[in-house]
């Protein structure tokens, strides 16, 4: 259903569903250079924070799965994040109201600006895990298709974003 003030589609939460999201960043650097140091030194800490945040459910962190999905994507600089939330409300609070705000402020010290569409959300049954091909399906089906149920962004989600009414994103 499209939204009536911006014409966006909508894709509202199912019942007994997760929100799975992927997110990418191509660093401007290996990640052992010394200028991706803070971001690499931090990640252990904001995962932390993840977890122990209210709605999180779960996030891809087996290292065997990590090595297995950047050997898919061939790109040493290419970092991601897979994740599954109770909620997009609860992925939201993550995001913007704890100290990855500060990462996602100082984003372009450490990371390419995106060419396309970086991030992919989609409604999956509780109980269900997502995998790492199918993510990237969804967001490859996103930048050549557009949002659809099987893969959308913030914008394709009931109400405004805080950070929507209130400004941009920090950049």
């Amino acid at each position: 259903m499209p939204d009536e003030r911006t014409g966006q589609q909508i894709f509202p939460q199912p019942d007994d569903h997760h929100l799975a999201q992927l997110n990418f960043a191509t660093a401007i650097a290996d990640l052992d250079d010394p200028v991706m140091a803070r971001f690499v030194d931090s990640l252990a800490a904001v995962n932390a924070i993840a977890e122990k945040s209210p709605g999180f459910v779960w996030r891809l962190k087996d290292r065997q799965d990590e090595a297995a999905a950047m050997a898919i994507l061939g790109e040493p600089r290419e970092t991601f994040t897979l994740s599954l939330w109770e909620s997009a409300a609860d992925l939201e609070f993550f995001a913007w109201n704890t100290v990855h705000r500060r990462f996602m402020k100082n984003r372009r010290k450490w990371f390419l600006p995106p060419a396309s569409a970086f991030l992919v959300m989609w409604w999956l049954p509780v109980g269900a895990i997502p995998t790492f091909t199918d993510a990237l399906a969804r967001l490859a089906r996103l930048r050549d298709e557009g949002p659809s149920e099987a893969g959308f962004g913030w914008n394709n989600l009931d109400g405004t974003r805080p950070w929507q009414s209130t400004g941009p994103p920090p950049v």
